[in-house]
């Protein structure tokens, strides 16, 4: 009863804190200090994407430039970046590979363009919603998180784009508990979850703000092939690892634009390579932490054991179906 209650207390106190009008935060940049952050966002052969999510890039007070890798598109994305660049009221700065190197190749080509003392990372097919930068840079500080990002809502895309389209289909209150958010048996996670508050996280997804200094002590590791599956869940484990705080917060929520408006370019691969890659990727991932997931998340047995697990849980139908279990 008394931790209830002491739970409820809290989420008042959070709730006045969210709805609290007054200035900006003392800990986020004022006119006369740089601003704080840079947003990084590699594309490959999404114009169309990249059009429709670019305004919303442009929202935050604290950012001081974007910077767009081109990773050697070789549709209108080149031509695209040239007139963002000359309309935003942000400073873009445009990065081009003339072939093709991969999306860790893109990330870390970005990072080395950044002097903040964070960066986010966007992508060409999300769409921030209101706020998404600036309150995470505030709830960051005030947590003093590492990293920290906000909910995710995939959202298909029928025809034509319109920020209309933008609708949370999350009701305002809490929806869940803390431990209801992520799935560690299967690396998943429910970023459409509403917690009281933001929560310390296993990992979280992409679009997240990061201290980038962490980059001169963690780098995405170049194992992950194919569509780069676990890449990002494999660099926030090393950050735990070392001690750095991450945070899942339901403050603020990003769109993932599905459909024919994200239907090209990316990290698209056939099905059944992604499937291949997923459990090669898992692998890697699994037995690089094993140590960490053992002592933080009481993972038991071994790689090889919990890999079983994982196969079961993930191909179900086909192990019931071929093997009778």
């Amino acid at each position: 009863m008394l931790e209830s209650r002491v739970q409820a207390f809290d989420f008042l106190l959070y709730t006045f804190y969210l709805m609290s009008p007054s200035p900006p935060h003392p800990l986020t940049s004022s006119p006369s200090s740089p601003l704080p952050i840079t947003l990084l966002i590699p594309v490959y052969n999404r114009a169309r994407a990249l059009r429709a999510t670019f305004p919303s890039d442009l929202q935050s007070q604290n950012v001081a430039e974007i910077v767009l890798v081109d990773d050697g598109s070789d549709d209108d994305t080149p031509n695209l970046m040239r007139q963002l660049q000359a309309s935003s009221p942000i400073p873009v700065q445009v990065v081009r590979h003339e072939r093709r190197q991969g999306q860790q190749r893109s990330r870390m080509v970005a990072i080395a363009q950044a002097k903040t003392d964070w960066v986010m990372f966007g992508e060409d097919d999300v769409y921030l919603g209101a706020g998404y930068i600036d309150t995470l840079l505030r709830e960051g500080q005030q947590l003093r998180a590492d990293v920290i990002a906000g909910r995710l809502i995939d959202l298909r895309v029928p025809d034509e784009f319109s920020p209309d389209m933008l609708v949370d289909p999350v009701p305002p209150q809490p929806t869940c508990t803390n431990t209801d958010v992520f799935d560690l048996l299967r690396f998943g996670a429910d970023y459409t979850a509403r917690p009281a508050q933001p929560i310390e996280a296993p990992y979280v997804h992409t679009i997240a703000l990061i201290k980038r200094d962490l980059f001169q002590k963690i780098s995405f590791d170049p194992y992950y092939g194919g569509n780069a599956v676990r890449e990002e869940t494999d660099f926030y484990l090393s950050a735990a690892a070392q001690g750095h705080k991450i945070y899942f917060s339901p403050s603020v929520v990003a769109y993932h634009l599905r459909g024919a408006i994200a239907g090209s370019g990316g990290q698209r691969i056939p099905r059944w390579k992604m499937e291949y890659w997923n459990f090669v990727n898992t692998h890697h991932l699994v037995s690089k932490h094993w140590a960490h997931l053992k002592q933080k998340y009481q993972f038991r047995g071994t790689p090889a054991l919990w890999m079983l697990s994982f196969l079961r849980g993930r191909y179900g139908y086909v192990t019931r179906t071929f093997f009778g279990r």
